[in-house]
């Protein structure tokens, strides 16, 4: 069918409190195929930095919510409302969160808006593309540079593990609800692209990234009573839990140099995940790591 002129190709779209890290990265690598007004940051709370580090791009300050009531979900309520606006003016936008890079295989093309346009020229559009899930992962022992400003991360980190839950539906052609932290959507039709991929990149350094986990902790711990941050603890949110987790998998050797993963993407979708009206991504988080081919050596 005739593609829609009257439409841009691609917008992303973020929202972020703080996380000069992983904002300075995220619009650095939009700003390879996109122009600045194609490029919309919701700046949780009026930030400063964020709207220094996001200079020139769409920047729409928002109210810090002190009250931290369920912030995950209106947090998505939010971006799926600017997402499925935007909808109406791009034929792709990318929603995700600020340490999460939507890549295309470099061994398909270069020009990720081009091979999106191919997919919106379709007769049949998917409403998203499901993008397969790279969680990154720092192994001190192996992968013992250094992240400097202005300089790649995939290079210096290689190593990650396979997590269903960060195969999200990134990617939307059409108004969308998202799941609290994005990790699905209202959609009954799952796409899974064979060539894109949602990197995640909580675990990309070990020292940044403590830091972070401590001041994400202590936040979300602020103005709780004792008994409240006992089950936050038991729920997950505890630092021994974070702390364990990455410990764990930065210290596993790769069993492999690959990024196919058949099986896994046939359980993905298989064993798909029903919560009515989401649907999320089956396969769970297999305990082995493994190498990115040299490929994907500089892409972001």
């Amino acid at each position: 069918m005739p593609i829609d002129r009257s439409k841009a190709p691609l917008a992303a779209l973020t929202m972020v409190h703080e996380e000069d890290f992983f904002l300075e990265r995220w619009v650095s690598y939009w700003r390879r195929f996109l122009p600045d007004d194609a490029i919309y940051v919701l700046n949780h709370g009026g930030n400063a930095d964020v709207a220094r580090i996001a200079a020139g791009c769409n920047v729409i300050r928002l109210p810090y919510d002190r009250l931290k009531k369920s912030v995950n979900q209106r947090r998505w309520q939010i971006l799926s409302q600017h997402a499925s606006a935007l909808t109406g003016f791009y034929h792709w936008v990318a929603c995700n969160d600020v340490d999460e890079m939507v890549v295309l295989d470099p061994a398909i093309s270069t020009d990720l808006v081009g091979y999106l346009m191919k997919i919106a020229a379709q007769d049949r559009v998917p409403p998203a593309l499901t993008c397969f899930a790279i969680e990154m992962v720092h192994n001190v022992d192996t992968e013992t540079e250094g992240l400097l400003p202005g300089q790649p991360i995939l290079g210096p980190r290689r190593c990650y593990r396979l997590n269903s839950n960060y195969a999200k539906p990134c990617l939307i052609s059409r108004p969308t609800e998202y799941k609290a932290g994005g990790h699905g959507a209202n959609h009954t039709q799952i796409t899974v692209d064979p060539h894109l991929y949602n990197f995640h990149l909580r675990f990309i350094d070990h020292d940044y990234c403590m830091a972070r986990f401590r001041k994400s902790l202590e936040r979300r711990l602020a103005g709780k009573s004792e008994e409240e941050q006992q089950q936050m603890q038991k729920a997950g949110w505890g630092w021994a839990s974070v702390e364990g987790t990455f410990r764990a998998l930065s210290q596993r050797a790769p069993v492999a140099e690959t990024i196919d993963h058949p099986e896994f993407r046939k359980a993905m979708i298989e064993q798909s995940i029903s919560r009515p009206p989401f649907t999320l991504m089956g396969g769970g988080r297999p305990s082995d790591v493994y190498r990115l081919p040299d490929r994907f050596n500089g892409l972001f």
